[in-house]
């Protein structure tokens, strides 16, 4: 039974616009229970009109977004992918591995009508990949070393094709912007850290600190926004690997290389070399060092291959 693409794609579209909104409604109301917390304590801010806690946590995260998802627009995938230490392939390259590459993302790009976005290998020995870029003509396809040296051509084929969908469907773009979001969380919760630590310099007089207990709200909304929008980003990234998976047969036409892949990479579930640095780019690729399920970037490979095979069609990973 063959997996039925247009109603794969529509059920994640739905599911995906619902934890967009759910991002936004995250960013306001963690921004609101600041407001309200820091208007119990001090009474002379309780009588102001105006929320200018929760007007500036919401500026300033937004302003962060804002900025950083500019680079991505300015810059393209290629930023993320530099960002964590790829190199770029050379389209002449003469190495066999190269060639196979570069051959398997033409293919892929004629299947889709997408213009060939650029190249990149990433030095690990984890089999992953990703795709990166906010519109098809600034994004690029990463690969690491572990894939190309594992993988067949088919199963390396269904990998790419998997990342072609993420492009195709424009979630490359969203997580850009989900990656820009939680920059913004992530840049709120430093400048707590900040105002915590200039709020030390008053921690021996005896009257109440006003900086100190602002700080201490600030670091508690930075940390509950950061990482319920790491949940929630996580979520978003699920629903969109069912998407690219229906997406990686259609320009295929060949599920069993996309399965083959993904047991094998199940198989190496331990071998965990992905860079750290790049916390936000997390829900780009598949990552093993999630400690439960809610911050997994992905859904669970035997409900992949199900879906794949036409078993099942999954939207969640309960």
């Amino acid at each position: 039974m063959a997996m039925n693409f247009w109603l794969a794609q529509e059920r994640a579209k739905k599911n995906t616009r619902i934890l967009v909104v759910a991002f936004i409604a995250l960013t306001l109301g963690v921004a609101a229970i600041g407001e309200y917390i820091l208007r119990s304590f001090f009474e002379n801010y309780a009588y102001t009109d105006f929320p200018y806690a929760a007007f500036f946590f919401v500026l300033i995260t937004f302003i962060v977004a804002v900025f950083n998802y500019s680079i991505y627009q300015s810059k393209g995938g290629s930023y993320v992918a530099e960002a964590l230490g790829a190199r770029l392939v050379n389209p002449r390259s003469s190495d066999p591995r190269d060639r196979q590459l570069l051959n398997i993302v033409e293919e892929m790009s004629i299947a889709t009508s997408l213009p060939i976005p650029e190249v990149y290998i990433l030095q690990t020995e984890q089999i992953n990949a990703f795709a990166a870029g906010t519109t098809p003509e600034n994004a690029c396809v990463c690969v690491t070393t572990g894939a190309l040296s594992k993988l067949s051509r088919d199963e390396l084929q269904g990998v790419i094709g998997h990342e072609f969908g993420h492009i195709y469907n424009h979630d490359s773009k969203l997580s850009m912007r989900l990656a820009a979001m939680l920059m913004g969380f992530f840049f709120v919760f430093y400048i707590a850290l900040r105002m915590l630590q200039f709020s030390a310099y008053g921690r021996g007089e005896r009257r109440a600190n006003p900086i100190l207990l602002v700080a201490l709200i600030m670091v508690g909304s930075g940390i509950l926004s950061y990482f319920a929008g790491t949940i929630l980003s996580s979520m978003v990234s699920r629903e969109r690997e069912y998407l690219a998976d229906a997406s990686s047969v259609q320009f295929t036409r060949n599920p069993d290389g996309l399965v083959a892949a993904l047991k094998k990479i199940e198989k190496e579930a331990h071998v965990r070399e992905m860079p750290v640095a790049g916390m936000a780019y997390n829900h780009l690729y598949f990552d093993h060092r999630t400690f439960t399920n809610i911050f997994a970037t992905h859904p669970p490979i035997q409900k992949r291959i199900e879906a794949i095979l036409g078993h099942t069609y999954a939207m969640s990973d309960e």
